[in-house]
Order: C-alpha cells, then structure tokens, then sequence
C-alpha cells in the first residue's frame, strides 16, 4: 500500500490502544481489530519482521507517529516452538526440514537426527539393529542403513538353497512357509506355490 492510498483512508483509530487482534495478514501489513469493533481497520499497520504473525493473535502495540506498531503476539507460556526450517535444532516437536537435531518428536527430512521418534526419511539408523534369520537355514548380521547388508547362510539344510545344477541360469524363487520360515525353490523344495524376487507370484 503506498503513501498516498494510507491518506485515503481516514478511519477513526483508538487515541490509546495497547492490545489488539489480527484480523488478516498481508505482504505490506496487518489488519487489525481494536477494542470491541466488529469489523477489521482498513489500514494495514506495519509490524515486527522477527515475529511470526497468524489472524486471529492477540498482539502488543506500540504508538509511534500517530499510528501503531504491532510488535509481538501474547498468550499463554510456550514450552517448546515449531520450526519451518532450521540449519540446527536441540529440540523441536515438529521440523520441517533440519540439517541437525539433537531432539526431535517428529522430524519429516533430516540429514542427522541424534534422536527422534519418528522420521519419514534418515540417512542411517541411531542404533544398529540385528537382522536374523532362524529355522532350518539361519543367518545373522548389524544393520545401521551405513551399508549394504549381506548375511552367509548356514545350518542343516542351507544346502538345499543351492541347485548344483546350472545355479548360473536358475531363477531364484521363494515362499514363506508355516512359523514364518523362509524357504528358497530348490531340488529339494520343489512343491507348492512359489514367488519371484520381485514379489510376484512365479
């Protein structure tokens, strides 16, 4: 709003006023609601550019010139914030994006996360965690998301998992049979329904 279109509006604003409501917030301003006014000034009134702004928050004014400034919002006390974006955080409940925090209840992107409950995306797991395969074959290894993880099989009947015939030309096949065992195609398991790699069924 430039000079000239603020002189055009000649509305009446309280001489004294140290609270108020936002009503909307522009690019140029705010608008504001004084008092116990139903409608919402004309006048957009400038504000702190380190606060954030909402419709709606009660705010602290400061009369300089014959007009307001809106300098923050008041409420109740704040445990913790909510950032948009930050380079580092030691705590936040939730981040958007964060190149490193120390704590975080929820973070959707993070390059580092010292400890979070919850990530949709992270570049390795805190704690490496053991992977394990049990019953007739069993195998065992750490996993941290730092590398790839590749486990040797071993047991009675890890065997049975190679075909000495041709096993450059085999197809790889398997099921997932009673108690959750997995169990590849085979010379010995040659029964029943099987699954390719890619999850569909051979």
């Amino acid at each position: 709003m430039i000079y000239q279109e603020e002189q055009e509006i000649q509305e009446k604003q309280p001489e004294n006023a140290s609270f108020a409501t936002i009503a909307q917030v522009y690019e140029d301003g705010v608008t504001l609601l004084f008092g116990k006014e139903d409608a919402p000034s004309q006048k957009r009134y400038r504000v702190n550019s380190f606060a954030v702004f909402h419709a709606g928050d009660r705010v602290f004014l400061a009369k300089d010139s014959g007009t307001y400034v809106v300098l923050f919002p008041i409420g109740t006390p704040k445990a913790s914030f909510r950032a948009d974006t930050a380079a580092q955080a030691d705590t936040a409940n939730t981040a958007g994006t964060a190149a490193k925090a120390n704590s975080a209840v929820y973070a959707t992107n993070a390059a580092n996360a010292e400890h979070a409950d919850a990530a949709d995306t992270a570049g390795r797991l805190t704690d490496a965690r053991t992977i394990s395969l049990t019953g007739d074959v069993t195998a065992s290894g750490s996993f941290s998301g730092a590398s790839n993880l590749s486990m040797a099989a071993t047991g009675i009947k890890a065997g049975a998992v190679k075909d000495q015939s041709s096993p450059s030309s085999r197809t790889v096949q398997f099921r997932v049979a009673s108690a959750g065992k997995l169990q590849f195609k085979s010379s010995y398991y040659n029964s029943g329904s099987w699954y390719n790699m890619d999850g569909t069924q051979a």
